[in-house]
């Protein structure tokens, strides 16, 4: 008994020595990173995780070896970094989002699901005209009171956010939530690129940013008090209208529920499942962030290099009111423009699962292989004065004529630019943006003057968070038009 009890002891003693050593080199590290940089500048939080052992990295700036790798050779360059995002992190992997998900059937499935209903032209876009609708509607009456000073992200993350939690829960969200999930899903993107520290060495970023992980536990539980909910009425609405005829909208939601993946505990290799709370928390949040925040983006870019440019707004107005409030060359053109120059996001990873070559640069197994698709859009070897804001370039006769944002493996060996990536994980989402873009900017500029306030420069100095934002929001000052009869 004795001795049961002196093991007992020496154990409890070993786990406190080993919780105070964990303590004394927690505080270290922070000593060494709390240094004056004067004294000692190399030292960073990040350069403590890269002494534990870096992840090497290639970038890549060249469109045609971009090509030649997300396209050509597909096989070896369809994989994202794994355990990159806050449903992957939370979860130790087990759970695992589109934009996360390595290639297989996992990820099939669950984007051949957002591609085949939310994001098709049918299914999704065409039954979501009401709510566009309704979500230009508001933000045209909220703009209009604003007029001396217009908040332009603000106003536009408000419209997009609610357009995006009607077609992915459905009809019936009231507003007070649909806000209280816009504040938390913005302030979630806010921090996500921070929470990248926890992809690698988990356990020693923990203790290394354990505030920081506090903030990431606390976002998912915020998401998971307010969708949870949402989706647990979805359910009982399918169940309750089961076998009835009442026609209901069907929500990304609904897709969600009825899908199934690949079980990879099943003895059956081709064992199916439903997904998990866990998982639809993190496709709800993906879904959310991803739709809102990319056409936010490069709205708010466009609307800048409108007011920059009088003589280009009053032209595409003119160009839009000629076709009857309708998609026109021109529209397209500036949007074409705008994605040249302001691609949302600023580059595309690929990891590596075996030794590849990319261009004539080795990337062993384990690389991260970048591909800037800012720089591509910005090559003055294939632009001419890349960093002007120039929509005729896309126009007949134009030097962008002709560019497609789609590549395939047949394009030619220079393409020009690839805003939303390229080869099997293009972004899905491409048709759905293109679409509530033109849709919004169309109506924007005919129903109001978008003007610079005075003494408030238009700043086009760029943030590159997980989107690529303005790094000052737009403010403009608008004029109401009258409808053109």
């Amino acid at each position: 008994m004795q001795g049961s009890i002196l093991h007992v002891a020496s154990l409890l003693v070993l786990s406190i020595v080993a919780t105070l050593t964990i303590a004394v080199l927690c505080n270290l590290f922070r000593h060494l990173i709390n240094i004056n940089a004067s004294t000692w500048p190399s030292i960073t939080k990040e350069s403590v995780l890269r002494l534990l052992g870096d992840i090497p990295t290639t970038v890549i700036l060249d469109s045609a070896v971009a090509v030649d790798a997300l396209v050509r050779r597909a096989d070896d360059f369809s994989d994202r970094p794994p355990g990159g995002g806050a449903t992957a992190i939370i979860s130790d992997c087990r759970l695992q989002i589109i934009t996360t998900v390595p290639y297989g059937p996992h990820w099939v499935a669950l984007r051949r699901n957002l591609s085949s209903e939310a994001f098709h032209p049918v299914r999704g876009l065409a039954r979501a005209a009401p709510h566009r609708a309704r979500a230009l509607a508001g933000l045209v009456d909220d703009i209009a009171t604003r007029s001396a000073a217009v908040p332009v992200r603000e106003c536009l993350y408000a419209a997009l956010f609610a357009l995006n939690a009607a077609t992915c829960f459905g009809d019936g969200v009231d507003g007070e939530r649909v806000e209280a999930m816009r504040a938390a899903q913005q302030e979630f993107f806010r921090l996500l690129p921070s929470f990248s520290v926890f992809a690698t060495f988990r356990k020693v970023a923990r203790l290394l940013y354990r505030d920081r992980w506090k903030q990431l536990v606390h976002c998912r539980r915020r998401q998971e008090e307010m969708y949870l909910p949402l989706i647990r009425a979805c359910q009982e609405r399918r169940r309750t209208t089961r076998g009835t005829t009442t026609t209901t909208t069907v929500s990304y939601v609904d897709t969600l529920l009825d899908l199934e993946v690949p079980d990879e505990e099943a003895t059956n290799p081709q064992g199916r499942r439903k997904l998990s709370d866990g998982e639809m928390v993190g496709l709800v949040s993906e879904y959310l962030g991803a739709s809102t925040g990319t056409v936010l983006a490069l709205l708010e870019w466009t609307l800048a290099n409108l007011v920059l440019r009088p003589d280009i707004q009053r032209r595409l107005r003119g160009e839009v009111e000629a076709a009857g409030g309708e998609a026109c060359a021109y529209l397209r053109a500036v949007v074409m423009e705008s994605l040249r120059r302001h691609p949302p996001i600023p580059s595309v990873q690929r990891h590596m699962r075996r030794d590849v070559v990319v261009g004539s640069t080795p990337a062993p197994r384990g690389t991260l292989v970048n591909f800037s698709l800012e720089e591509i859009g910005r090559d003055d070897k294939i632009w001419t004065s890349p960093e002007e804001f120039i929509p005729d370039r896309f126009m007949p006769g134009g030097e962008g004529e002709g560019v497609r944002l789609t590549i395939g493996s047949k394009e030619a060996a220079k393409v020009m630019m690839m805003p939303f990536g390229a080869g099997r994980r293009i972004c899905p989402g491409m048709g759905y943006a293109m679409l509530h873009i033109e849709f919004f900017l169309a109506n924007l500029v005919t129903s109001f003057e978008w003007h610079q306030v005075k003494g408030q420069a238009v700043d086009l100095k760029p943030d590159h968070g997980f989107f690529t934002t303005m790094s000052n929001p737009l403010r403009a000052r608008v004029v109401r038009r009258a409808p053109v009869s």
